[in-house]
């Protein structure tokens, strides 16, 4: 990766492994709004994190998406990792600041970010429409590609 902000690689990554590891997400987010237990959302944090900041390939999520994945034979099918590692950076945000709302009692505040993160997720796991991978694209990439 060249930049903190603004993610650049050559790099490819599965796009059925990658919605199956945003719906476990969408799973665990519905979870956490239907129990108000921390937990859930810290899970959430911590495997966007560890897609956002450190690698992909060590996301538990993942390894479990890449597992059924690979169980039922489907199709790669490739996609960039630079947009995906931006949108990760994105969820991290409003899941970490859920987290901190919830550990605070803020609890309706932390439903609403999760509940916007939730319905982000969704559009991309579901119906392959990426918000931060379109925010990366149009509005972030341009200003750094020549840098």
């Amino acid at each position: 990766m060249n930049s903190i902000i603004c993610p650049i690689s050559p790099e490819k990554i599965d796009s059925n492994t990658s919605r199956l590891t945003i719906f476990l997400n969408v799973v665990l987010m519905v979870l956490f709004l239907i129990t108000l237990n921390p937990f859930f959302i810290l899970i959430v944090s911590l495997d966007y994190f560890i897609r956002a900041a450190l690698d992909v390939k060590y996301s538990p999520l993942r390894l479990i998406a890449y597992g059924m994945v690979n169980t039922l034979s489907l199709k790669k099918k490739p996609i960039n990792l630079a947009q995906k590692i931006f949108a990760s950076r994105l969820g991290f945000l409003c899941a970490i600041t859920s987290a901190i709302l919830i550990l605070l009692g803020y609890n309706t505040s932390s439903m609403i970010v999760v509940g916007i993160l939730l319905s982000l997720s969704i559009m991309d796991s579901v119906f392959n429409f990426c918000v931060g991978c379109l925010i990366y694209n149009y509005l972030v990439f341009p200003y750094y590609k020549n840098k």
